[in-house]
């Protein structure tokens, strides 16, 4: 039985090259820098089905930033996709003021990706409690380039921008794999969460790995995800 395609999003100062290191041949990576003066919702529509144009009902792939972006996706076009594999993303703030306190937070990172030079910019972002133990990666030393675009999608989106998807992500009822790492206790919590929502869901914790998850241990776990012989992707 052939494998469904699959189409992924990558994390913010990431890029497509990322979702190489997992070696699907039916992965299609989008470069979502190429996009970041659209809205959630209109990036929605962008991915459904512009960027998913020639896949028949992909599975939606997306870690951290892209994971977010996967799920308003998902939430407006829950027919689209064939099932979705989220890496250490967020649903949404649920308190209003929690939003607006993000949306300044990410106007301040906005100008810093703008005004530091990029050494210096990429110092700051990474001393964040967020990845403590994780280290720069490759891409984010080569993403000097599109600077003005990165520093747009933190501000259009600011996860203060974000809708609250917990409730229009309960119509998604294709399966769920949800996938964090051991040492990043917040976004497990919230995939723990995510198992009230989705009526077709699976949470995997990695082991040794913290908010960016190892590559080689998120492959592993989503082709077992993929290979189980009860998995259906026509829901």
């Amino acid at each position: 039985m052939s494998q469904p395609d699959i189409l992924a999003l990558h994390g913010n100062l990431g890029s497509k090259e990322d979702w190489e290191r997992w070696e699907i041949p039916q992965l299609r990576a989008v470069d979502l820098w190429e996009h970041s003066d659209l809205d959630f919702f209109e990036m929605a529509h962008c991915i459904a089905p512009e960027l998913s144009e020639g896949l028949d009902r992909p599975i939606l792939a997306g870690y951290s930033l892209g994971g977010r972006l996967a799920l308003h996706a998902m939430a407006i076009h829950p027919e689209r996709w064939s099932g979705a594999i989220i890496l250490a993303a967020h649903p949404g703030l649920e308190c209003v003021e929690d939003r607006l306190a993000r949306r300044v937070s990410d106007e301040v990172w906005a100008e810093r990706a703008r005004e530091l030079p990029w050494s210096e910019f990429l110092e700051s972002w990474n001393a964040q409690p967020v990845f403590s133990g994780c280290s720069e990666t490759p891409s984010q030393i080569m993403l000097d380039p599109p600077r003005e675009s990165i520093a747009l999608a933190f501000e259009t989106w600011s996860l203060g921008r974000q809708e609250n998807l917990r409730s229009p992500l309960r119509r998604f009822h294709a399966p769920v794999l949800w996938i964090t790492g051991e040492g990043d206790p917040k976004f497990t919590s919230l995939g723990r969460e995510m198992a009230s929502v989705f009526p077709n869901f699976q949470h995997a914790i990695l082991p040794g790995s913290s908010h960016r998850i190892s590559a080689e241990a998120a492959k592993e776990e989503v082709l077992d995800w993929l290979s189980k012989p009860s998995r259906s992707f026509s829901a």
